[in-house]
């Protein structure tokens, strides 16, 4: 019993830190060096890439580094994060991010909706496994995102050539098909809410959300699919009969839409950008990568 509560207090205590607002920076220019590990002129080349790539195909695609998540899931702040710049075309939704999170030692690809085809979740991890992660290992930032941004560029582009990766073990395989399946079907309950302002349907997004996070997190340590499932049900029921009612009107006074970035009200600022580079109003729901090094 006394390991129950523990448990329980524990995934209430990590509800209030998944889905309180986090501080995002200022959208500088393609490259958003705030942890510091590039030289001006690597910062520099790298924008010219990304820059002639968003010339030729219009797909906005952008680096930020980080000295620390504060706490964040990576994917969770990158999908919230992707979405307050408003990286990638209105219409089209074609835009990157490319998450360092210094500190955490966390990398992540975030895809826009128009992207996930040519960008898929498994393409994505291939190029953070056997692309970023050995660089970054050596100590050799720049060299790992510039590798990166090529690859990625490639791969939108269908050039990009996996045979030369390693394949996928099957317990990856499993471990991805539960994460990604998780964020898809929660992706669907947000646009649910966002549509109906149901507020039953807000608590069980959110319920869901966090038995997700905790069902990958038992996967990633057990390789058990069956312990994984248990733990994302078991969670997310806890979590809905213990969150307190959601106030739709309330949330949306202060969050009018997700689409395009976070209102300027809640003291992150203006969702435009700085330096003559501003997000063109792009969506993101999710998909993409994450890894370490």
């Amino acid at each position: 019993m006394k390991k129950i509560i523990i448990a329980v207090v524990y995934f209430l205590f990590l509800q209030n830190i998944l889905f309180a607002e986090p501080s995002f920076p200022q959208l500088t220019g393609r490259v958003v060096d705030n942890a510091n590990i590039l030289s001006e002129q690597e910062e520099s080349k790298l924008s010219a890439i990304l820059e002639s790539h968003e010339k030729e195909s219009s797909n906005q695609i952008v680096i930020v580094t980080l000295s620390s998540l504060n706490g964040y899931d990576i994917a969770d702040y990158g999908y919230q994060l992707g979405r307050y710049w408003g990286i990638g075309q209105k219409d089209k939704d074609n835009g990157v991010l490319l998450i360092i999170s210094m500190a955490e030692k966390k990398l992540r690809i975030e895809v826009g909706y128009g992207l996930e085809g040519a960008l898929p979740d498994k393409t994505a991890h291939e190029i953070i496994e056997y692309v970023l992660k050995p660089k970054f290992r050596q100590g050799n930032f720049y060299g790992g995102i510039n590798d990166t941004t090529v690859n990625i560029i490639k791969a939108i582009k269908g050039e990009y050539k996996p045979s030369a990766n390693k394949p996928l073990s099957k317990s990856s395989e499993n471990w991805f098909f539960l994460f990604f399946a998780i964020i898809f079907i929660s992706g669907i309950l947000l646009s649910a809410t966002n549509k109906k302002k149901n507020k039953k349907i807000t608590k069980l997004f959110h319920s869901s959300m966090l038995g997700g996070f905790a069902g990958t997190f038992l996967m990633g340590f057990t390789q058990s699919l069956i312990f994984a499932t248990l733990a994302y049900f078991i969670t997310a029921i806890i979590v809905y009969i213990t969150t307190k009612k959601v106030s739709y009107d309330a949330y949306s006074s202060t969050h009018p839409s997700y689409t395009g970035g976070y209102s300027s009200s809640g003291g992150f600022g203006s969702s435009g950008g700085f330096g003559g580079f501003s997000g063109g109003g792009g969506s993101f729901g999710g998909g993409g990568a994450s890894g370490g090094w």
